[in-house]
């Protein structure tokens, strides 16, 4: 073997010696980053080569919430910091405003309904009933249809009230027989009452609704005025 040859194996040991040396020594641990998300998604700690570049990592998420960065105490942290020792990072939050929206109602002579305000997404569970003399509510109408209150709200809406001749209509008494307030529907004469939700009575058990002794399964047409009442049962 040339002595030239001899040289240049030896050069190449050498590169390779001290690269894989400084390689090594970029590439030990150092300093741990510890990421405490606030109530967000969880994001894995870090731990960084003394001399490498901190990557910085995808940012949380928390519903309701945008992401305002991450901060080391009361300062945002820059991801070219060089660490000098362990360090925790906490992340700030903004609380997101969700839109509201008015919903008004047009009760064409019946008894004023006030305005109601709902937050962006959420559903009328508590509708109002105007009553208007001779006249029988059957529904609101949004845009010359009848509106559908499970759906949620995402626009300002105006309903306008839908009546029927109140000539012929009869009266449902409720009695839920647990402390709370008898209840009167009026519908129209013929028609179907709809199920009623099951109510609660604390140590009892409901059982039904009852027409007399007979119960109720809200399938007959009612002609004339009616009293239901909740039946239980005590728990032993």
């Amino acid at each position: 073997m040339s002595k030239v040859m001899k040289y240049s194996i030896l050069i190449v040991l050498i590169v390779v010696f001290i690269g894989g040396g400084v390689f090594l020594y970029l590439k030990k641990d150092g300093y741990q980053i510890v990421f405490n998300s606030n109530g967000g998604s969880r994001v894995e700690t870090i731990t960084t080569g003394l001399l490498n570049t901190i990557d910085k990592p995808d940012d949380p998420t928390k519903e309701g919430y945008t992401f305002a960065g991450w901060y080391l105490d009361d300062e945002k942290f820059s991801f070219d910091t060089k660490l000098e020792e362990n360090i925790t990072l906490t992340a700030h939050w903004e609380e997101e405003e969700v839109p509201t929206y008015t919903l008004r109602f047009d009760a064409l002579g019946g008894s004023e309904i006030e305005d109601i305000t709902v937050q962006e997404g959420s559903i009328l569970e508590d509708v109002p009933v105007p009553e208007k003399e001779g006249y029988l509510f059957t529904s609101w109408y949004y845009h010359n249809k009848e509106f559908d209150f499970s759906k949620e709200i995402s626009s300002n809406m105006t309903f306008v009230a839908k009546y029927e001749k109140d000539s012929d209509v009869v009266w449902v008494r409720i009695r839920y027989n647990n402390g709370s307030e008898d209840l009167e529907k009026k519908i129209k004469v013929g028609s179907v009452l709809t199920k009623l939700d099951e109510p609660s009575r604390e140590g009892y058990k409901f059982v039904g609704w009852y027409l007399g002794d007979e119960e109720y399964h809200f399938t007959e047409s009612i002609n004339k005025d009616i009293t239901l009442e909740a039946r239980w049962e005590e728990i032993e």
